[in-house]
C-alpha cells in the first residue's frame, strides 16, 4: 500500500454531508470515495464512458462521466515526439499499431458528475434500445403535453440557477437581458473550449413560458432570429468561428423542457445533430413563415427516444414507427 492508500484508508470515507458540500459548491478534488456500480454506457468512437457509481458510505447514486480530451494543435510538438512511450501491438507491411502513453500533462480527460443523482438521471445515460417515435398533432395534445405540464418545476432548478446569475456566471459568453427576446448563450459541458471544431454552446432563452418546438408560433419568430443572429455573432467575435460554420439548431424531443437553442460547428460528430433529433433553426423559422403561424402545433413529428425514456411507456406501441 502506498502512502497516498495509506491515508485514505486512515481518514475513512468523506462524511456525506461534506461530499455534497463539496460538490455543491464545486470542491470536490478527487474521487477516492467514489464506487462504480456498474457501467451504463461507452461510446469507443467518442472515447467515453458513464458510470453509475456511490460516494462510500452513502445511499445517493451518482452518474460519472468520463471523456477523453480532444488534442490540442499547440501541444502536438510535445505529444508526438521524445515524451510519448509506445508499445508495439503489431506490425504488418507499412502498417503498424502501437499502445501510446503521453508525459502527464496530456492525459487528461474530462469529468462531468450528477450527484446526487436521480433514477431520470441514471436512465439518460444507460445504454438502451431505441425507436423512432411518429407523434401525430393528436398524440402531442392528448399525450405529450400533459406530460410536460406534470413535470416538476424543480427539475428546471439549474436552469433557472443559471438565468438568475446564481451559477455558471463565469461560463457566460453572451447575454441580452431582453425579458421577451432575450437569452444567455453558454458553452456546453461536452466542449472543452479549445478547440474550434469542436464547438458546442447552448443559448438558454430568458422567458419561461416557452418550453419546446411545439410552443414556437409567428409571435415567436423575433425571439428566435435574435438567438441565432446574436449567438452567431458572438461565437464569431469569442472563438473567430463563422456563421457559415455553425449547426443551429433545436432537439424534439429536447432532453429538458425550456426553450434552448444548440450552436456545434459543422465539423463535429455528435447525435445530437443527426435526423431523428436536431431541426434547425433557420428551418423552424422558415415553416412558420411560409406554413403558417401555429404550423409546428400541427405538424407530425417523427423522433427517436430511448426506452428509458417516459414517454416511451406514456406513448406505446401506436406511436412507433413501422
Amino acid at each position: 500500500m502506498d502512502a497516498s492508500a495509506a491515508d485514505a484508508e486512515e481518514s475513512g470515507p468523506t462524511p456525506r454531508s461534506d461530499v455534497s458540500a463539496a460538490v455543491a459548491h464545486g470542491q470536490l478534488t478527487n474521487l477516492k470515495d467514489f464506487e462504480v456500480v456498474e457501467v451504463l454506457s461507452q461510446d469507443p468512437l467518442n472515447k467515453s464512458i458513464a458510470l453509475l457509481g456511490r460516494f462510500a458510505g452513502r445511499p445517493d447514486d451518482a452518474v460519472l462521466l468520463l471523456a477523453r480530451k480532444p488534442f490540442d494543435a499547440a501541444d502536438l510538438p510535445a505529444l508526438a515526439g521524445p515524451g510519448l512511450e509506445l508499445q508495439l501491438d503489431f506490425v504488418n507491411d507499412v502498417y503498424s499499431k502501437y499502445v501510446g502513453r503521453p508525459p502527464p500533462q496530456h492525459s487528461g480527460i474530462t469529468v462531468d458528475l450528477v450527484y446526487p443523482a436521480t433514477a431520470k438521471h441514471v436512465q439518460k445515460h444507460r445504454e438502451q434500445k431505441r425507436i423512432m417515435v411518429i407523434e401525430t398533432p393528436e398524440l402531442y395534445e392528448r399525450v405529450v403535453l400533459p406530460y410536460i405540464r406534470a413535470i416538476p418545476p424543480a427539475r428546471l432548478q439549474w436552469v433557472y440557477n443559471i438565468l438568475e446569475k446564481k451559477k455558471e456566471v463565469e461560463r457566460m459568453i453572451f447575454e441580452d437581458p431582453d425579458p421577451v427576446n432575450g437569452f444567455m448563450l453558454h458553452p456546453d459541458l461536452k466542449w472543452d473550449q479549445t478547440s474550434p471544431d469542436q464547438l458546442y454552446c447552448l443559448a438558454l432563452v430568458a422567458r419561461r413560458d416557452l418550453a419546446c418546438l411545439r410552443d414556437l408560433a409567428e409571435p415567436h419568430l423575433p425571439l428566435l432570429e435574435n438567438v441565432r443572429d446574436k449567438g452567431c455573432q458572438a461565437i464569431q467575435q469569442r472563438y473567430g468561428v463563422p456563421a457559415s460554420c455553425l449547426r443551429v439548431f433545436l432537439h424534439y424531443q429536447p432532453s429538458y423542457y425550456h426553450l434552448h437553442v444548440h450552436f456545434a460547428h459543422v465539423a463535429l460528430a455528435s447525435p445530437g445533430a443527426a435526423a431523428g433529433k436536431a431541426i434547425l433553426l433557420d428551418d423552424v423559422i422558415d415553416c412558420i413563415k411560409t406554413c403558417g403561424s401555429d404550423v409546428w402545433r400541427r405538424r407530425t413529428l417523427t423522433y427517436q427516444l430511448g426506452e428509458a425514456d417516459e414517454l416511451w411507456r406514456l406513448l406505446g406501441a401506436g406511436a412507433q414507427g413501422q
